[in-house]
């Protein structure tokens, strides 16, 4: 019993001095993204983050750490303070002028391309993971992604059909769509759908005509809005909602925005989630 005892706090002795010297290795992190926190998590490199930006909400340990705001209105001197070593960055990070400054710091900033499809999402995990020495974590998580992207690719291919599908980002006032070049658009093609608000490219206002001119099939919301708005209810009282195909089968959709539209290591599975969905539309 003694050396089974003794076995086991061997173990957890080296397993702390083995994080303890990761740790040492590591420099001091800022993650802004909240797509870039999550694959640090992911990769279990949380033990250099020292902060990240207001978008960063997942999982809960990260909003315990110092927030240097909303990741396109960062300022330097929040940023400087936490001293980093690194800062990893999303593609829209900025204004470009703030990043200026950091570099000028001394800064080294690693900041990622436009992620909206599986390969960019599996290249990031592996650029991600070089910059944090966690080359091996970041290829098994690859891996896992890229099996998860394969079984979607094959549920896709076998939908009967490509339902009709609108994301709405707002619902107060006149309703804000996503149109061409958005990450909406490019998750609802992932998982089947086929984007309706082609017309326009980026986010617009669309009026109740609109919407029932543009006769989506299944309407997508962000989870994270869905008590402000009053669930599907309150969805389907918005003007013109209740005269489309999606409105009266009561096909509104609340997904997580930050794990759907990030496009980061809990894409492939909510991808997939939504696929369910959306072949369930056409039955």
């Amino acid at each position: 019993m003694f050396e089974r005892s003794r076995g086991w706090l061997s173990a957890l002795v080296l397993a702390w001095c083995a994080q303890g010297a990761l740790a040492a290795e590591m420099p001091r992190v800022v993650a802004l993204g909240g797509d870039i926190t999550e694959t640090v998590y992911a990769l279990d490199a949380q033990q250099a983050l020292v902060g990240v930006d207001s978008t960063s909400v997942w999982p809960v340990a990260a909003r315990k750490l110092p927030d240097v705001g909303y990741v396109r209105q960062l300022a330097a001197e929040g940023v400087l303070a936490l001293r980093p070593g690194l800062i990893l960055a999303t593609h829209d990070a900025g204004p470009p002028p703030v990043l200026a400054q950091l570099r000028e710091a001394g800064v080294r900033i690693e900041t990622m391309p436009v992620t909206r499809t599986p390969e960019a999402v599996v290249a990031k995990v592996r650029e991600i993971g070089r910059a944090l020495q966690r080359d091996a974590a970041a290829g098994a998580l690859a891996q896992r992604l890229e099996a998860q992207y394969a079984e979607l690719a094959k549920a896709v291919a076998a939908m009967p059909g490509h339902p009709r599908v609108l994301f709405l980002m707002a619902t107060e006032g006149s309703p804000m769509a996503a149109g061409r070049e958005t990450a909406a658009a490019s998750a609802i093609a992932l998982a089947g759908g086929t984007p309706v608000a082609d017309d326009f490219s980026g986010y617009k206002a669309v009026s109740p005509e609109a919407l029932v001119a543009l006769a989506p099939e299944v309407i997508l919301l962000m989870r994270e809005r869905a008590e402000a708005v009053g669930g599907v209810d309150g969805v389907l009282r918005l003007p013109g909602i209740a005269l489309t195909p999606a409105g009266k089968a009561r096909r509104i959709v609340f997904v997580d925005g930050q794990a759907l539209l990030g496009f980061g290591p809990r894409n492939a599975e909510h991808e997939l989630a939504l696929q369910r969905e959306l072949a369930g539309a056409r039955r």
